[in-house]
């Protein structure tokens, strides 16, 4: 057999078992279970599955999608992830070759295909893979700088002062907002504040010492343009949703808000509408916001446990609304594996998917709000693997090189 036939199976394979680990990463990560323990289980009638059974792609097939135990339904979901990642681990080899740039290219395409998919189910983003992500990011851009291509001193002096920028325009934005809406600085707000002055100095460091000590300037301008990258995804959504809060009012609640919190989301939205704290479409009212502690909520009797964690939930998305936190975390992670000017061309290709989306959506008068991050992990692939060649293209229209 061919050798280059051969890599291109072996990568494909690969990409199929390290699929599997990412389903039960898309399960149980929302629920904070350990993806560890225990070994894989139906989740209907938590009988262990064999590894006969746990072959990806092709069990689901033998298996003719049920459960050899219970003979339930196997979400279709299992099969998917397992394939997406198979072809994806199959174009970056072919994208990338055996080059250093494979390690970091196929972290950052398993952590997309995680937070796709929870959103799409929770509308969140684990902490574990946007926050997590974004500092295996900025560490493997020092040992594995190949992603970032050894950007320039003036391009790393450029990023260094966009970054300034945007995260001084973010801070200016945030305190407007809290004055708005009345509300104190959280504890969350001082450490983004204290993580973001952080990774402004570290970026300015090893800028600096790109020149001081040229015998390692290629990882340390891979460092910095990884810092600078995750500092400028970040701010650059963080923005938008803050222009967004400023200038819009309203408040949205849908049911995704209260999955894994209350048994029947729906019920309680129902109960939230009757109680006039929303109106048909979940808009927040004045009557919630004259509510002033969790006992003051008039909720249905079975909820009642979780009346402090309702009161919470809705209290986040009367401060927030328009951009989830989830969001903003999942392209600084971006930022950090693919350097400040790719994740910005993924920040401006990333609207053209969702905007599309959410205008079907209100033509069917659904919600508009809508699980962000699946658009966001297509603008970032999409400037993983075609980036060069767009920015090439973007800039000769300009007459630039």
């Amino acid at each position: 057999m061919d050798i280059e036939i051969f890599l291109q199976i072996m990568f494909f394979v690969f990409g199929a078992l390290i699929g599997s680990f990412l389903n039960v990463c898309i399960v149980r990560l929302p629920r904070n279970a350990s993806v560890v323990f225990p070994a894989s289980h139906c989740p209907q009638c938590q009988a262990p599955i064999h590894w006969f059974d746990n072959i990806p792609l092709v069990s689901f097939l033998v298996l003719g999608a049920r459960c050899r135990a219970c003979r339930k339904p196997i979400p279709w979901r299992y099969v998917l992830v397992e394939g997406i990642t198979a072809l994806f681990f199959l174009w970056s080899y072919i994208s990338f070759g055996l080059s250093w740039a494979l390690v970091p290219a196929l972290t950052l395409v398993g952590g997309l295909i995680v937070a796709s998919f929870v959103d799409l189910e929770w509308r969140i983003i684990p902490d574990e893979i946007s926050v997590g992500g974004m500092w295996v990011g900025v560490v493997l851009s020092l040992f594995f700088p190949a992603l970032h291509k050894g950007p320039a001193f003036n391009v790393l002096a450029t990023g260094s002062i966009t970054a300034f920028i945007l995260a001084g325009v973010c801070m200016a934005l945030h305190g407007l907002k809290l004055l708005k809406f009345k509300v104190p600085l959280a504890q969350e707000d001082r450490q983004i504040f204290i993580l973001g002055g952080a990774l402004l100095a570290w970026q300015w460091a090893a800028m600096t010492l790109t020149r001081a000590l040229p015998h390692v300037a290629l990882p340390l301008a891979a460092l910095a343009d990884a810092l600078q990258g995750a500092i400028i995804g970040g701010c650059v959504l963080w923005l938008t949703g803050l222009i967004g809060e400023v200038i819009i009012s309203k408040r949205v609640v849908t049911e995704f808000d209260f999955k894994g919190v209350v048994d029947d989301p729906e019920a309680l939205l129902k109960a939230f509408h009757a109680q006039g704290y929303v109106d048909a479409q979940g808009n927040l009212q004045r009557v919630f916001r004259d509510v002033k502690a969790a006992g003051d909520l008039v909720l249905p009797p079975c909820v009642e446990a979780h009346r402090a964690d309702i009161f919470e939930i809705l209290h986040a998305v009367d401060e927030g609304g328009v951009m989830g936190w989830g969001d903003v975390k999942l392209l600084a992670m971006a930022g950090a594996f693919l350097g400040w000017q790719s994740v910005l061309l993924a920040f401006f290709i990333a609207p053209f998917f969702g905007a599309a989306f959410g205008l079907v959506k209100m033509a069917r008068r659904q919600d508009s709000a809508i699980a962000y991050g699946p658009f966001l992990a297509i603008g970032i692939v999409v400037a993983l693997y075609r980036g060069d060649s767009l920015m090439r293209w973007l800039l000769a229209m300009y007459g630039m090189n």
